[in-house]
């Protein structure tokens, strides 16, 4: 029975890499043979596969990105949370300089402030008018009790919050392209390599063991040793009144390392997870935290799919 190739479809590109790698060593030890049979298979061509290697391995690796947009999102919600205890403190100052008026309680936003938190662009519009008002009412508060230094802590909470929502913005921003990037750069590699692939295929179908050199499934044929068994955890989160997905939440396994965040369709999936029991928590701007516990990862659940519905602040 004749070896099938195979396309990139389905092969991770961890594999890809490295079948590309050893190929192309292959490619260069062959290469007088190559250039026989077709003279653009040539050393130049195996640099312009080793190049494109290099270019793969320069791309930051999307672990690494995942983990920076994580940090940006639990530092927007961190940030929010010290904002919003400054307003309560605020609030008391406020309402003390100027009791029943309810034309100034609304210049400084109170009757949005419900709405507001439930939205990152909403909070930090919120934040810049409710500083700014501040201000501009500053020697009646500080008049009241309210100090200086106060003040200035709402101003720099309030940029604050405005620079960590863009640098969250920029994160995901990365993360997108430089997925673009990656998958592009590994369909040029493959696009190469399946030329080299092509040509040994012809070159040596009567030579099995050379032949093997050149085939895109590299799968070893023996079997493989033992190795510990893992399963995965996936699904998505989403929102428990109105089924809105929620992007950016931040899934954690209690008690391990293990930790991701959904995509911009609320799905997550963490893999090569032992077997076990856990308790997760989940963290979303917007939302009260969530907690679920005893959640059962066993093997052959690759198909199971969790959806956790998270509350809004009431």
């Amino acid at each position: 029975m004749a070896i099938k190739q195979h396309t990139s479809k389905g092969i991770s590109q961890v594999l890809q890499f490295e079948t590309a790698s050893l190929m192309n060593i292959s490619f260069i030890s062959d290469i007088a043979e190559f250039e026989v049979f077709d003279p653009a298979l040539n050393l130049d061509f195996s640099i312009k596969i080793d190049n494109q290697l290099k270019y793969i391995d320069s791309i930051e690796p999307d672990t690494i990105l995942k983990v920076k947009q994580m940090r940006t999102t639990r530092n927007i919600i961190d940030i929010s949370k010290i904002a919003l205890n400054i307003i309560k403190k605020t609030k008391y100052f406020i309402e003390k300089a100027f009791p029943d008026d309810s034309l100034i309680l609304n210049e400084f936003g109170f009757y949005d402030l419900s709405n507001a938190r439930k939205s990152q662009i909403k909070l930090m519009m919120f934040l810049k008018n409710f500083a700014k008002t501040t201000v501009n009412y500053k020697d009646k508060l500080i008049a009241k009790g309210l100090t200086q230094e106060f003040i200035d802590e709402i101003e720099k909470i309030t940029a604050d919050f405005e620079q960590a929502n863009i640098n969250q913005d920029q994160a995901k921003k990365k993360r997108y392209l430089t997925t673009g990037l990656r998958v592009k750069a590994y369909n040029d590699l493959w696009k190469l390599i399946s030329n080299v692939a092509r040509a040994g295929k012809l070159i040596y179908e009567n030579n099995p063991d050379k032949l093997r050199d050149y085939i895109l499934d590299r799968s070893p044929k023996k079997k493989p040793a033992k190795v510990a068994e893992k399963t995965v955890f996936q699904g998505f989160v989403s929102n428990a009144v109105t089924n809105e997905i929620i992007e950016d939440a931040i899934i954690e396994i209690d008690g391990t390392d293990y930790k991701t965040i959904t995509d911009n369709n609320g799905e997550f999936i963490i893999e090569n997870i032992k077997p076990d029991t856990y308790n997760i928590k989940i963290k979303a701007f917007g939302y009260e935290e969530y907690h679920q516990a005893n959640i059962v990862l066993a093997l052959g659940n690759q198909s199971q799919k969790f959806n956790f519905r998270m509350q809004k602040p009431k």
